[in-house]
């Protein structure tokens, strides 16, 4: 394959050595996030897998401190808003563990993982506001509300991380949905009913 090949040649790549010249003129393998990730290139999806499974953990605590601050707050005369705020990112978040679990174990296309990524930034922005709004909060239990905080800001982070590998391996994870469909199904798609039967 020639270095001057364009991106419809890359389509046709048969061997290792073509689909390296393929990923070089895509673009591929030289950006930071390839050499932060380079360790995971050898199992992608299983690299995002594992990195949910983490934010998995993550999300648990946080759900369970979420009603332990109402709880605190509610002692502490702590605002109604604040009380709210903290029980609606809890469900926020479960509801986050359920989607998360169904679109990348059973729903991988290449929209629903691209609405999960932008749902993963936006939760992730929502933990670091209630991380800035908690920190310094007087009422309720300090050591409670700093503990809540400190989840917070942890979740933005780790959030943040798989947002940053699930972009940068959302390749990997849509084709492999995409290879498993077209292996079990050896029917073709254009064929009437009529064809199928016969």
């Amino acid at each position: 394959m020639a270095d001057d090949a364009t991106y419809d040649d890359a389509t046709y790549a048969t061997n290792a050595d073509e689909q390296t010249q393929v990923d070089y003129i895509r673009g591929k393998g030289h950006g930071i996030l390839s050499k932060l990730f380079s360790s995971c290139a050898g199992d992608p999806k299983g690299s995002v897998h594992r990195a949910w499974g983490i934010t998995l953990l993550f999300i648990v605590l946080f759900f369970a401190m979420a009603f332990v601050e109402v709880a605190t707050l509610n002692k502490g005369d702590g605002s109604l808003a604040l009380k709210v705020a903290s029980v609606w990112t809890g469900i926020i978040q479960f509801i986050m563990a359920i989607l998360g679990t169904f679109i990348l174990k059973r729903f991988p296309t290449s929209f629903s993982v691209g609405f999960f990524l932008g749902l993963v930034v936006i939760v992730a922005q929502q933990n670091l506001v209630l991380f800035s709004t908690f920190h310094s909060y007087a009422h309720g239990t300090a050591h409670a509300n700093h503990i809540f905080a400190n989840l917070a800001l942890s979740l933005f982070l780790i959030y943040g991380f798989f947002a940053l590998i699930l972009g940068h391996f959302r390749e990997s994870v849509v084709t492999a949905q995409t290879d498993s469909r077209s292996a079990k199904s050896d029917v073709d798609d254009d064929a009437t009913y009529e064809e199928m039967a016969r």
